[in-house]
């Protein structure tokens, strides 16, 4: 029996798999990515039209517990063979998915001589990364993860949410040049999360000598002084000491506030952040402000002005900080 599980749904349909998946008595708790559930309760033979997949949870534990708690779920479940590790990370670290399942498969199998076979394995240990917890399940035949295919093709032909216009982009940016002049001042390198379809880097490659936009998507603006980095903002690194950086993407507050601290040691001292904190409602947009202002608390970082622009939506706000 499936007691406690991560889901996924097409990002933007949470809330109404939130409401289905509670009137199926189920616990539901968001996290803080978008797309992703935790839920608990009699959760075999599940039904809903929003889920994509479910993922079985065994042990939830702190990252430095992961090693010691994998050995005991292999004990507890009896498993041998051939394997495979597979690991999922969502957050900020120093490591990759990769490291992660080089050092547990090494660990199995200098303790119980198993091979690992990328394939054909026997059993799967799943490790899902939520910033510094791990969701650790061990897959067999009998005991998987499952994808509601159905869904997902389903879900590929909606859209919840529609491409900004460029002009909105653009009015905020504007907006905060005009109000915050200093900022923008002798600009050499800038780095911008989200950045399609590319209404604030039209405006910083006019400031700045370079513009790093990292974003999936494709941009309506082209420059030479431009880079576009065309992957998500957790894979990616830069070398760069940065004079800005600037996130206005369209994510869960402690999602989005992550992806700008990856690039804090690239930051210059003195110099600035541009975040735009994007709170799950109007009602909770304290809430939501104070789980950022909690996350950034340890950084060498001073909150100068968090504001309402008048081209922001009513559940935004615009926070200014600087790296001292």
């Amino acid at each position: 029996m499936i007691k406690k599980a991560l889901v996924t749904t097409k990002p933007g349909f949470e809330s109404e798999l939130k409401k289905e998946l509670e009137e199926c008595n189920l616990k539901v708790k968001y996290t803080p990515f978008r797309g992703l559930l935790y839920i608990e309760g009699n959760i075999d033979n599940i039904k809903s039209k929003y889920i994509c997949r479910l993922i079985p949870v065994e042990i939830i534990c702190k990252l430095e517990d992961m090693e010691e708690n994998i050995i005991k779920l292999i004990n507890n479940k009896k498993v041998n063979g051939k394997f495979v590790v597979r690991c999922w990370r969502r957050g900020n670290h120093n490591f990759t998915s990769e490291d992660i399942e080089k050092k547990i498969g090494k660990l199995i199998v200098e303790k119980y001589n198993f091979k690992v076979d990328l394939k054909n394995y026997d059993f799967r240990v799943n490790i899902e990364i939520l910033q510094d917890i791990a969701y650790i399940s061990i897959f067999t035949k009998d005991f998987n993860e499952i994808k509601f295919i159905d869904n997902i093709k389903a879900l590929n032909d909606l859209k919840k949410y529609s491409i900004r216009p460029l002009n909105r982009a653009e009015r905020k940016i504007i907006e905060l040049i005009e109000k915050y002049p200093y900022i923008f001042n002798n600009l050499e390198t800038v780095l911008d999360i989200g950045s399609a379809p590319g209404g604030w880097i039209k405006h910083l490659s006019r400031l700045a000598k370079k513009v790093y936009a990292i974003d999936k998507g494709e941009l309506k603006i082209s420059s030479e002084n431009i880079i576009h980095i065309k992957d998500r903002a957790e894979n990616v690194n830069i070398d760069d000491k940065l004079d800005l950086i600037t996130n206005d993407t369209n994510l869960y507050p402690e999602e989005s506030i992550l992806l700008t601290l990856k690039f804090f040691d690239n930051l210059k001292d003195g110099k600035y952040i541009i975040h735009t904190l994007k709170a799950r409602s109007q009602k909770t947009k304290k809430e939501d402000l104070n789980k950022v202002i909690n996350i950034i608390k340890d950084k060498n970082i001073k909150i100068l002005d968090i504001v309402k622009l008048p081209a922001n939506t009513k559940n935004e706000l615009t926070i200014i900080l600087k790296k001292d």
